[in-house]
């Protein structure tokens, strides 16, 4: 059993821990009224993220086809410089080999 000097050291601890307990208490409360206040918000974050997300996925089908255009542009460059340098050198060859 604890003596009258060790109770009343324990009492200022209690006494802090008790108001940090309720302080704790407050807070939380606070959190839960914010968060039950806030539905109507987190619906329209919710909404604005479905439309995000479809944006985004638009925007990735998009890069996708023109990925696919920039490389078959590529290659179709790629055959015309070749047919270009051949009909050149058959030119130079026609016109005395220069």
């Amino acid at each position: 059993m604890p003596t009258a000097p060790q109770a009343s050291l324990k009492a200022p601890r209690l006494a802090a821990a008790s108001e940090k307990l309720q302080q704790a208490l407050a807070e939380l409360e606070r959190a839960v009224e914010q968060l039950n206040s806030g539905g109507g918000k987190s619906e329209a974050l919710a909404a604005q993220l479905h439309d995000v997300e479809q944006d985004r996925a638009r925007l990735a089908e998009a890069l996708d086809a023109a990925s696919g255009r920039s490389d078959r542009l590529e290659k179709a460059r790629a055959e015309v410089s070749v047919r270009l340098e051949r009909a050149i050198g058959a030119l130079q060859q026609a016109l005395g080999g220069e």
